[in-house]
């Protein structure tokens, strides 16, 4: 039975409808009226490519009716995070941010956790970026000095951390209670933006140390007035009606979300849908995984069935407004709008490249550790932004050795090929990372494979863009091009460079088990595919250890190898 005639069968009711691949669900669904809507995705399929792809991926529908639209909105939900269907866009973004977490002990110490590893103690967020969590924590270390170790123990002598200058060594007693008090008081003010009520007491406290005449005392806490005196300097927008609030933006398909914390806005980030019609859950998906603020700001309107399932979730505790204080309307606009003129960036390739601006542009970079962890990378600048969802990486395999030219063009012809066959979207430039022999690289496979693209290629040093004819542009006196290339050529660095040091590192791994007593390869196997890196295993704690089945002397075996014992 092909799916039209499936959904001829389907019932005139409220419920969730589940698109079914080979293997799992493509995408899932709700609606007032099942057959209707299954009706309206097969017409849609016809012009939307993304509602042709669904239909293109899918060996059957099914449906579950259900006594309400709130019940379906519920049960669409837990669907979609259960089995995180390829073309739904609920689970993609925002799932499980992390938080900082400061400890409530006699000494806290600072933490990056999940909302579902809450322990005892304040926390602060979530993070939007996640490398930003972990450099908030050096940084508190470096600052403020919390201790590294957890749990602490008791030592006659500090750790490295401490000549490292990351911790005030409070396991050996080499910093008063009061002192080390005084130091988390700085860091939950780091945090949270009230600086107010600290800087006084470092004030005090740093004219105590001068008559004591401990003049290095003074300089930790005068570092620390000078990060929250520039903290209470820094914030663009700030004295807001709001102790707790995330702010959704909506214009077009990118949304903007920001964070509000004590009045302040203390993290941003845009995301691109697929459909402006996408924005409600997006939303829901956020708050699937993520802690609820006090108030939740839009600019678009929410079902009230998704208005319920947010006051339910959050223990009725959390406010929904359309009203926003024109000055955050102003920031939330100025961030998420397109950061190019596209008419003025339309002129400059004409004028200066001779060629219509392009639609579409894929960035290439090679990237190895002395002749190890050789990548390569394919991003992907769409519209006038990166589309991350269409980056796509390369572990080089027909190339050993130090070979950047060889490794790259078996980048390309890789991505040439499925250029050919239809699966990506045919480019109108390519741009690579490298000089005049990167270049000729990447028109030899042109010609190869008979790309209709444009090939350009731009070396770091010079700044210069390197056309097909040999025309050199100097980016650096043509800002617009600039913002495009540069932008494009450094994520291609960037995401090439990312993913040969996670091999590298995932390297060190099994060098490390391949000399451990006692991981055979089942083990091995087991390791790999929940442990990145040798810092994960080793910080990994016993319970998850036991839930994967592996021995908890496994880690004591690592480390006495580590320590050539």
């Amino acid at each position: 039975m092909d799916l039209i005639e499936k959904v001829s069968k389907a019932p005139e009711r409220c419920g969730v409808y589940i698109f079914k691949g080979k293997k799992k669900p493509v995408y899932i669904g709700k609606a007032k009226n099942i057959k209707k809507r299954l009706l309206q995705h097969i017409k849609a399929g016809e012009k939307d490519p993304k509602e042709a792809a669904i239909l293109k991926e899918s060996v059957d529908v099914e449906w579950i009716v259900t006594r309400n639209e709130f019940e379906a909105l519920v049960l669409e939900i837990d669907l979609i995070q259960t089995h995180k269907p390829k073309f739904n866009v609920m689970h993609r973004h925002g799932g499980g941010y992390p938080l900082i977490l400061i400890t409530e002990d006699r000494f806290p110490t600072v933490k990056v956790i999940r909302d579902s590893e809450r322990g005892e103690g304040l926390t602060f967020g979530p993070f939007l970026h996640a490398g930003r969590a972990k450099k908030v924590k050096s940084l508190i270390h470096k600052i403020f000095k919390l201790r590294t170790c957890d749990p602490m123990p008791q030592r006659s002598e500090p750790c490295t951390d401490y000549h490292l200058g990351l911790c005030s060594a409070p396991c050996a007693g080499y910093v008063s209670e009061e002192d080390y008090r005084l130091s988390v008081e700085g860091a939950k003010a780091l945090l949270s933006g009230n600086v107010s009520e600290v800087l006084p007491k470092l004030y005090s406290r740093i004219e105590e140390l001068s008559k004591e005449m401990l003049f290095e005392k003074c300089a930790q806490i005068r570092d620390q007035i000078v990060a929250l005196e520039n903290i209470a300097k820094g914030q663009a927008v700030s004295g807001l009606p709001y102790s707790s609030a995330d702010l959704f933006y909506l214009m077009g398909k990118r949304v903007g979300l920001f964070l509000i914390r004590s009045g302040k806005v203390i993290s941003k980030r845009v995301y691109d849908l697929d459909k402006e019609e996408e924005a409600e859950e997006f939303l829901i998906g956020y708050y699937y995984s993520n802690t609820f603020p006090e108030v939740i700001l839009l600019n678009f309107s929410l079902s009230e069935e998704t208005k319920r399932w947010l006051k339910e979730r959050s223990g009725g505790k959390v406010k929904i407004e359309n009203k926003i204080p024109e000055k955050l309307l102003t920031l939330a606009e100025e961030n998420v709008k397109e950061e190019l003129s596209p008419e003025a960036l339309e002129e400059e390739f004409r004028e200066k490249l001779n060629m219509e601006p392009p639609k579409v542009i894929e960035g290439f970079d090679v990237s190895h550790f002395q002749g190890e962890g050789f990548v390569g990378s394919c991003v992907v600048w769409e519209g006038g932004r990166m589309n991350k969802r269409r980056y796509r990486r390369y572990r080089i395999k027909t190339v050993s050795g130090i070979d950047d030219y060889g490794a790259l063009r078996e980048v390309l012809e890789r991505r040439a090929k499925r250029l050919k066959s239809g699966e990506e979207r045919m480019p109108d430039v390519w741009l690579i990372d490298g000089g005049k022999g990167h270049l000729n690289v990447g028109v030899s496979v042109k010609k190869l494979f008979s790309l209709p693209v444009k090939v350009f290629a731009l070396a770091k040093e010079e700044e210069v863009l390197i056309a097909e004819d040999g025309r050199e542009i100097k980016l650096k006196e043509n800002p617009l091009l600039y913002r495009v290339f540069g932008l494009v050529r450094d994520e291609a660095h960037r995401f090439a460079l990312s993913y040969s040091r996670k091999l590298r590192s995932k390297k060190v791994l099994e060098e490390v088990l391949s000399k451990v007593k006692g991981v055979g390869e089942v083990r091995k196997r087991i390791i790999y595919r929940n442990f990145e890196t040798l810092h994960d295993l080793v910080s990994a704690d016993e319970e998850t250890l036991k839930k994967l089945g592996l021995p908890v002397s496994l880690k004591q075996e690592v480390k006495k190898y580590l320590e050539g014992g």
